[in-house]
């Protein structure tokens, strides 16, 4: 099942609300889950989920602080499993996971909102530089949040989700110089940017120091490099998502 949504891109940014708060605020130990060893965590879901947080209260937030950096706090005992569903970025020896990939999307952004809705976020940076980041969210089932485990198991941990749905995304760029510009799509998916997805692939079996570094290389964000012609000052792009993949389209104009 494929959903299509279309982007219109650069706009006037929204007006913030009339009401100004005295003082800025700041969300502090900010999770999804209180959970030590919720098994989505290592997913693409959480990915998918920061993503979908900031983007979505840029303006009512002075900032976001993630609740945690790794997986080995001090809070709980450490499992003897590589991906046991800590709260980190970062697994307990230091692997990236998906949710610290899809954060460094969001550093890419460029200084200026120039549009954003359901699914997406334009921002331009330099000249004739314009980054559009895509997500394609999808909540978990409702008995899952009862609490109900009953088909997940420790290697299929997306069962709790809607059978798979990809995401159509039509961007359209007006009012930019024509000429050819080089596109850039840096994905954090299932198929790339997810160690936990990739060490499923590789047989799910405990690995030796070696091997650790073999699955931190190959669970690297995914690129697609190519170009594109704007003509009569408009750029139109086609963007495939999976489901719980985030996409960086970065869009800059040739010299």
């Amino acid at each position: 099942m494929t959903e299509e949504r279309r982007l219109i891109a650069p706009k006037e940014k929204s007006n913030l609300p009339e009401f100004r708060l005295i003082y800025p605020i700041y969300l502090t130990e900010w999770n999804n889950t209180p959970s030590h060893q919720d098994w989505l965590n290592d997913t693409c879901f959480k990915s998918c989920y920061l993503v979908k947080g900031i983007l979505e209260n840029m303006d009512a937030l002075e900032s976001f602080c993630y609740w945690s950096l790794t997986d080995w706090t001090g809070e709980s005992p450490i499992p003897s499993e590589l991906f046991f569903g800590g709260l980190g970025l970062f697994t307990k020896n230091g692997i990236p996971k998906p949710s610290y990939y899809a954060l460094t999307l969001l550093r890419r952004l460029g200084s200026t909102c120039i549009g954003h809705g359901e699914g997406w976020y334009a921002t331009k940076g330099e000249p004739a530089t314009y980054q559009i980041i895509l997500y394609n969210y999808r909540h978990f089932s409702h008995l899952y949040a009862l609490g109900e485990r009953f088909d997940m198991t420790f290697t299929d941990r997306y069962t709790p989700f809607p059978r798979e749905q990809s995401m159509d995304a039509d961007i359209t760029l007006t009012n930019i110089p024509n000429g050819k510009y080089i596109v850039r799509e840096v994905s954090v998916g299932r198929k790339c940017g997810s160690a936990f997805d990739q060490w499923v692939r590789m047989g799910a079996l405990e690995l030796e120091q070696e091997e650790l570094s073999v699955l931190e290389n190959q669970s690297q964000p995914g690129l697609t490099k190519y170009t594109a012609e704007a003509k009569e000052r408009v750029l139109k792009l086609n963007v495939m998502l999976e489901m719980l993949e985030v996409k960086l389209v970065t869009v800059q104009c040739l010299r």
